[in-house]
């Protein structure tokens, strides 16, 4: 029999079997879209993954970790998994004066420190505008930078970018070569005297101290390059190898560049002598330089007592020498100052 049954006394129509199932279903259908627009339920299916950031404030930071002394672009703050810029997204009252949550403030800055991924940007964290990137970033205005082999001065392994030093050149000397000085030829009352107080004051075994740089700052730390080195051989010709080297770069004084490149080219011994990184060392204060003591002067009177360099340590001697010659017979004869 249909379900609509015409035959009933009241003249209606009968609903039964599969239509009243859709009837439900549609039913169902209706009240659900009406609960989930109106928020009182939520289909995981169509709920996003992401977070909602309504009223937080974008801050952007670096998707990778930027070298010091390069210049940011927005390929430093680029997500290539996400396809966008990187950003945290902070409470109004997280967000402190410090923070950078402009990218005309980040862009085109000059790093002064490598840059981890993730940390917002902060105004310390860049060097004055108008800096140019690269190793010339981190030369102090006034200094001048020079790239030192590791073998050539001892002791700057370990030390970071800022890290401030002095260079210390040692020259011994040398009495067992010709041209030293012996005082048995001495005359006079004092000969003795003077060859006593050389031998006390161990003059012959003596070095020569000189302070090359003061107050150095480390621009680029302790890094390893290939050198190529050319060499002829009997089966293959010209052969071209590669050499590892370890190179620091440093920033010194300008009238200190000359002294350095000297000292490294007479093959002295240099050695670094690190600075207190504490923030009350006096940035003035400077290593002295020691001379070697003659025996014609007070004892002390070579080493530096903060006279200039250029004062004659023969200003405090208590003897003078005077050259006597008798026809082809010569003699000196020491005598004290007036």
């Amino acid at each position: 029999m249909s379900p609509y049954d015409p035959r009933r006394r009241n003249g209606g129509w009968t609903v039964g079997g599969p239509a009243a199932l859709l009837i439900v279903i549609a039913a169902l259908t209706i009240a659900l879209i009406g609960l989930w627009r109106f928020g009182l339920i939520t289909v995981p299916a169509f709920r996003s993954t992401q977070a909602s950031t309504a009223g937080l404030v974008p801050v952007p930071t670096p998707a990778r970790p930027i070298p010091a002394y390069t210049k940011v672009t927005r390929d430093h703050l680029w997500d290539p998994k996400s396809s966008r810029l990187t950003f945290i997204y902070l409470p109004p009252q997280s967000v402190t004066p410090e923070m950078l949550v402009n990218l005309s403030d980040v862009l085109g800055r000059v790093l002064d420190h490598e840059k981890p991924a993730g940390y917002v940007f902060t105004e310390s964290d860049f060097l004055a505008r108008g800096t140019r990137e690269g190793v010339v970033a981190g030369i102090p205005a006034g200094k001048r930078a020079i790239r030192v082999p590791a073998d050539k001065v001892e002791g700057l392994y370990g030390l970071r970018p800022g890290d401030r030093f002095d260079l210390v050149a040692t020259l011994p000397i040398d009495t067992s070569r010709g041209g030293a000085q012996t005082f048995g030829n001495f005359g006079g009352v004092y000969g003795q005297q003077l060859a006593l107080q050389a031998r006390m004051s161990n003059w012959q075994k003596q070095a020569t101290v000189r302070v090359m740089v003061q107050n150095g700052v480390v621009v680029e730390p302790m890094t390893t390059r290939q050198v190529p080195v050319f060499s002829n051989t009997l089966t293959q010709g010209g052969v071209t190898r590669m050499r590892p080297i370890q190179e620091i770069v440093i920033a010194v004084d300008p009238d200190e560049v000359a002294r350095l490149t000297e000292a490294m080219a007479v093959d002295a011994k240099i050695s670094t002598v690190p600075r207190s990184g504490r923030p009350d060392d006096p940035a003035d204060s400077r290593t002295p330089d020691l001379k070697p003591v003659s025996p014609f002067t007070t004892p002390g009177a070579g080493a530096f007592s903060g006279a200039s360099s250029d004062s004659s340590p023969q200003s405090s001697a208590p003897f003078n020498v005077v050259e006597t010659i008798m026809g082809p017979k010569r003699e000196l004869t020491a005598v004290p100052r007036p």
